[in-house]
């Protein structure tokens, strides 16, 4: 592990960056034990065995090409209502950004997030968040797809990355920079849930929902047709049926677990 020569704007915070590691994850809950700083973080050029929403899916990534990056922060960061989607806004703003400072436009269309964890541009996905908690700290695991020129056959028609959708490849390190400062700025923000809302994928359009976790509490229930109106203050879905379903008097339906796609 070596030191990481980036402009943290978390006060104290250290930055590592490891040529390759099974989860950047389990290397951050690791720094926790050391005491360090909220802000401090690990980075790897190639990770092996990096941890999606589900058991199921791994986040597969090109060894060298990406941003692969755990952070630190203070148990009670995990209480915030509706971490992982306010994270995403401060991705899509932190990419939004990259774009401007480059003098050029993303191919697709402007980043949004996906309920609850993804980035997706044009589309596609080029990032995801995962935050995991326990009694030692909250880990922020964050991949962006910033230089990955072309994806496996599973994955070429929804996926993505920075450089593709921007017609050059941006430095990655810059954009850890940008998207840190654009962490802290979300994080302070009192007012979240606006700006989150303005930028959720398929707001004010129809979708389909798949309640609950696989194999999970409120899971194996039916499909779900309906507009996706918005979030409440907890990041829960709010969806207005297209058929006849329970709702509440706002005739609205609230989710706080799904899987969500195009209606």
């Amino acid at each position: 592990m070596e030191s990481l020569a980036i402009d943290n704007p978390f006060p104290g915070a250290v930055s590592f960056l490891l040529r390759e590691t099974p989860s950047t994850q389990d290397e951050a809950r690791r720094l926790a034990k050391l005491g360090l700083p909220p802000g401090s973080l690990v980075a790897a050029e190639a990770q092996g065995s990096g941890r999606g929403r589900f058991p199921e899916r791994r986040w597969e990534s090109e060894a060298g090409k990406n941003l692969l990056v755990s952070i630190l922060f203070e148990p009670a960061r995990a209480l915030l209502p509706a971490l992982p989607l306010r994270l995403g806004a401060a991705l899509a703003r932190a990419a939004r950004i990259q774009a401007i400072r480059m003098g050029r436009s993303l191919r697709g269309a402007r980043p949004l997030v996906k309920w609850p964890n993804d980035l997706l541009v044009g589309g596609k996905k080029a990032a995801g968040i995962l935050c995991e908690a326990g009694p030692e700290g909250l880990f922020v695991g964050i991949g962006v797809n910033c230089n990955q020129g072309g994806f496996p056959p599973g994955l070429a028609a929804k996926a993505t990355s920075l450089s593709l959708e921007l017609g050059a490849e941006i430095d990655r390190w810059a954009f850890l920079e940008l998207l840190l400062g654009s962490i802290k700025a979300e994080l302070e923000e009192e007012r979240w849930k606006p700006g989150v809302e303005e930028l959720l994928w398929r707001r004010g359009e129809a979708v389909r929902f798949l309640p609950g976790l696989p194999g999970g509490p409120g899971g194996g229930g039916g499909e779900l047709e309906g507009i996706l109106e918005g979030i409440d203050e907890r990041g829960s879905l709010l969806i207005r049926p297209l058929g006849p379903a329970p709702a509440n008097a706002a005739g609205l339906l609230s989710f706080a677990a799904g899987e969500l796609s195009p209606g």
